[in-house]
């Protein structure tokens, strides 16, 4: 059973007085907000732009605070700093241009500049959901669409018009195939892959270091991962009868919202399910029926640090659009920590921490749940139409204490019951794409 020693209550009543009128399901702490610039052109902004031979190009820079950089930001041409805020692209070929300024980075704009006999080959997609649409385009270096006039060849094999989808999963190379002055020219090939989104599940363990059964649960953890990679696993700490340096300030609100109960350790699936009996005896085959399972959305992470700022844009795409009331659920962990872990199991020959001692000194505790850079229970989705990315950005500043190098997100998307659809994990400085 977990016990509230008096200097929680009394830690309890403190917190409870500096943040009042707080509600439970914020952030632990507003995440932070540094400093993002956007770079613009005056050739466009699309992901690619074409461009005739000696075209110059004029850039701005605008940051997130409203104010222009234009002047003080550094510009870069395939890394190169050039000076000013234009450009003459003299050669053909392909660039990408990008502005620092500080330690804040730009988006990237990436140009290719053409012959007069040369087309550009776009794809507005270059990783799809299995029957997706893809639509190829074919530029000029005014810009002009003649993808129209074009053949497109997928993996050798010639197409109808200038769209593609497949029903399955794979890698794809397509290129176009093209007349100029009667003369019949191709591009050079582009590569795009298909995927078919796969649900992982949600896998939480409520637990302490003073809970010497919860490592029958940590166990039973080790052992789904073992089995499938579809799952996001957390561990949710609580400070006990001994202090916790882990300890989760809203775990209270968790239990409450999803009626855990307070004898530990508990563990829940996709958020609302509970996973273990009274006496721990855990389901694998509810976890490993479902995980990995053909699913309509999918999660994608990309995530970086810049000094102790992180920034992490949680991405979501839905097969068929999205449900009222789902929300987006951005949990950040830590692993790594050495912490001393009591251990009922030391005189059990069965259990995998036989003999180890009561307690574990030094036991490593990992995907310790240690803020929420969204809400606790999610943020808003708004309504997004089928195939219709929907991003949102969360920049954090690092505390002292957490190591940077042992940090990584849960990525969920919820219902309106809180029941997680989908989830999605990786690693500080991960790009995690859709899959």
């Amino acid at each position: 059973m977990k016990t509230y020693p008096y200097f929680k209550i009394l830690s309890l009543f403190a917190f409870i007085a500096i943040v009042g009128c707080s509600k439970k399901e914020d952030p632990i702490g507003a995440p932070t907000e540094s400093l993002s610039i956007t770079l613009k052109s005056d050739a466009g902004d699309n992901e690619l732009e074409v461009l005739s031979v000696d075209q110059l190009v004029n850039f701005t820079i605008t940051g997130s605070d409203g104010e222009d950089y234009t002047s003080s930001a550094k510009l870069f041409v395939n890394d190169s700093e050039i000076q000013g805020s234009s450009y003459t692209f003299s050669t053909t070929g392909t660039f990408a241009v990008k502005a620092l300024y500080g330690s804040a980075s730009s988006n990237i704009l990436n140009f290719e500049v053409l012959a007069d006999t040369e087309r550009a080959l776009t794809l507005d997609v270059s990783r799809a959901m299995n029957d997706q649409t893809i639509t190829f385009g074919l530029l000029d270096n005014s810009g002009t669409n003649t993808a129209s006039d074009a053949t497109f060849y997928v993996n050798g094999a010639a197409i109808s018009g200038f769209t593609y989808s497949s029903a399955t999963e794979g890698s794809f190379l397509v290129y176009a195939e093209y007349m100029v002055n009667g003369q019949t020219l191709t591009t050079p090939e582009k590569s795009f892959t298909v995927y078919i989104p796969k649900r992982n599940v949600v896998l939480e363990d409520y637990t302490g270091v003073w809970c010497g059964f919860c490592l029958k649960a940590l166990v039973a953890m080790d052992s789904i991962k073992a089995l499938t990679d579809h799952v996001s696993v957390l561990a949710i700490h609580e400070s006990g009868s001994i202090t916790d340096p882990m300890d989760f300030p809203q775990i209270d609100d968790l239990q409450a919202e999803f009626g855990v109960p307070d004898s530990f350790p508990q563990t829940q699936l996709n958020r609302t399910v509970p996973w273990n009996s009274s006496t721990l005896i855990y389901d694998y085959d509810a976890v490993t029926s479902i995980a990995g399972l053909e699913t309509d959305l999918s999660i994608a992470i990309n995530s970086q640090i810049s000094g102790s700022t992180l920034s992490v844009d949680a991405k979501v795409i839905y097969k068929n659009g999205s449900e009222p009331g789902d929300k987006l659920v951005v949990y950040l962990l830590e692993s790594g920590i050495i912490a001393d872990q009591e251990n009922y199991f030391t005189n059990n020959p069965n259990s995998p921490y036989y003999g180890a001692g009561n307690p574990i000194v030094d036991f490593v505790h990992d995907d310790a749940l240690r803020n929420t850079l969204s809400g606790l229970f999610g943020d808003n989705i708004p309504q997004t139409s089928a195939y219709q990315e929907y991003k949102k950005t969360y920049t954090f500043t690092i505390p002292a204490e957490y190591n940077a190098d042992n940090l990584s997100f849960v990525v969920m998307v919820v219902k309106a019951d809180n029941s997680a659809k989908n989830s999605q994990h990786a690693e500080l400085g991960e790009n995690k794409n859709y899959q």
